[in-house]
């Protein structure tokens, strides 16, 4: 079978010469792009809270990595889940994200990806500055945002059922959606090999 039925070998030649120049740059693209984000530090005293997972810093945007914390579709989740994170930062010295920062000895299984940027932000670890204690584990911890699973590699999901079981945080508040969130990020997503993410 052809891939190109009815080209010329030309055709097929200038075709198939095309998509691996294209592919190319695709790939040199990505991997600048983990490079940028692999020398990025940011750090504040006061960060600006977006949500419970996405922090606004002077020069850039930050997506919590290995965590989801409830979005638009559940407001009411979203403003505790904000308000937390703004207490935690302000009590505890603000924030330090960068993508070195992410205990690897947490997790239980390999990503099944690791974006480097998503909708703008980047997907960096974060810690609090005056006890350095992990911003997803304690998010997590305290009922505030659950485990994302094919980014965490399962790190948080024990933190995140005994929250659940101690009704701690949002798990008080609403359980069912909080649940529903759970199960949501649980999932592999299409197009993802489970074989990726075994333990």
């Amino acid at each position: 079978m052809k891939l190109f039925p009815g080209a010329t070998r030309f055709q097929r030649w200038t075709m198939g010469a095309t998509f691996l120049i294209v592919a190319t740059y695709a790939i040199s693209q990505n991997k600048q792009s983990l490079v940028e984000v692999s020398k990025t530090r940011l750090s504040s005293p006061s960060p600006g809270i977006i949500d419970g997972d996405t922090i606004d810093f002077p020069n850039g945007r930050v997506r919590v990595v290995g965590i989801d914390a409830p979005d638009d579709d559940l407001p009411q989740l979203k403003a505790i889940s904000s308000e937390a994170l703004r207490g935690l930062a302000l009590r505890d010295g603000g924030m330090d994200c960068s993508v070195s920062m992410f205990d690897y000895a947490l997790r239980r299984e390999k990503q099944c990806r690791t974006d480097p940027k998503s909708y703008g932000r980047l997907n960096l670890a974060c810690r609090f500055p005056a006890n350095k204690a992990s911003v997803g584990a304690t998010m997590v911890a305290q009922g505030y945002a659950v485990d994302y699973r094919i980014f965490s590699g399962g790190a948080y999901v024990e933190l995140m059922q005994k929250a659940a079981a101690q009704r701690a945080g949002l798990w008080g508040v609403d359980y069912e959606g909080m649940r529903q969130l759970a199960v949501r990020r649980a999932q592999v997503p299409q197009g993802c090999s489970t074989g990726t993410i075994k333990k």
